[in-house]
């Protein structure tokens, strides 16, 4: 049965945007049905047992750890994947949501080509080592030139190699590649593992900066289905497909979290029930 879920940062975003205690704000998102928050390794390694207990008294779980690497400079996977791998299963998170590595734009092709192949070999071998962790492995299409999969192409190439890994679609980020969301997700649902809702508006709304796409053209933030992609469209294909995963609402930017949160929560619990 499908599951919300938001992002930790969405979370001290509204405590510090409302002037609540964290704990107080993530009870706020457990009443709107939300069950599960993402948290990224650098909110979680050293924090562990507090970030536990204060999940705990809240109710809510840890979906997926989003963890940066850079196996296309470093090699050592094992010393680069170890913490996060041991917070994921202390803290019961299923999933861990794997960000390879960057190019330097100064990064000629060839050493591209070349850290391009370090990256996907790393996966690879994470995905060895997750499995004895039992944690899976997902990843997105991440919203930067610099990251070789910030396409729905890019993503494939890392899926096609490494059979373990799984696509965490982000419906909004393929829009920063001026890519059509529904065109990406006819590529990549027969690995989709995990989602994150994401809409971008194209006029700006409560003052809030841009994320510019490849193509020139200023994303804001929006609450879920309140934007101008596809969302309702993709969750629909989602669902005729099978999918019963969590989705996780993103909307990173917003000035007014606790408001969009609202939205977001109730627009996407009556479209997944």
């Amino acid at each position: 049965m499908a599951r919300l879920a938001t992002f930790y940062d969405h979370i001290n975003d509204i405590s510090r945007q409302e002037g609540i205690p964290v704990l107080e704000a993530l009870q706020r998102a457990k009443a709107m049905g939300i069950e599960l928050v993402e948290i990224s390794q650098n909110s979680v390694i050293g924090r562990e047992d507090e970030l536990g207990q204060e999940l705990s008294f809240a109710g809510l779980e840890i979906s997926t750890i989003p963890a940066y690497f850079d196996f296309g400079r470093d090699r050592d996977v094992e010393k680069q994947s170890t913490p996060v791998l041991e917070a994921a299963r202390f803290l019961g998170a299923s999933k861990v949501l794997v960000i390879p590595g960057f190019w330097d734009p100064s990064d000629s092709e060839e050493e591209k080509k070349r850290q391009l192949r370090e990256m996907q070999e790393g996966v690879l071998r994470l995905s060895d080592l997750a499995e004895k962790y039992g944690v899976s492995l997902v990843m997105e299409e991440y919203d930067s030139e610099t990251a070789p999969f910030s396409t729905a192409e890019g993503v494939r190439g890392f899926l096609d190699i490494c059979p373990r890994l799984s696509c965490a679609f982000d419906s909004g980020n393929f829009r920063f590649a001026a890519q059509d969301e529904l065109k990406a997700y006819e590529l990549l649902k027969d690995r989709i593992g995990h989602v994150h809702l994401k809409d971008r508006a194209y006029e700006q709304r409560n003052e809030e900066d841009p994320k510019m796409a490849v193509d020139g053209v200023a994303l804001y933030p929006a609450p879920v289905g309140f934007g101008d992609l596809k969302i309702e469209e993709l969750i629909s294909r989602l669902k005729q497909d099978g999918y019963d995963g969590v989705y996780t609402i993103e909307h990173y930017g917003s000035r007014r979290m606790l408001s969009y949160l609202e939205q977001s929560a109730a627009w996407v619990k009556a479209r997944v029930g």
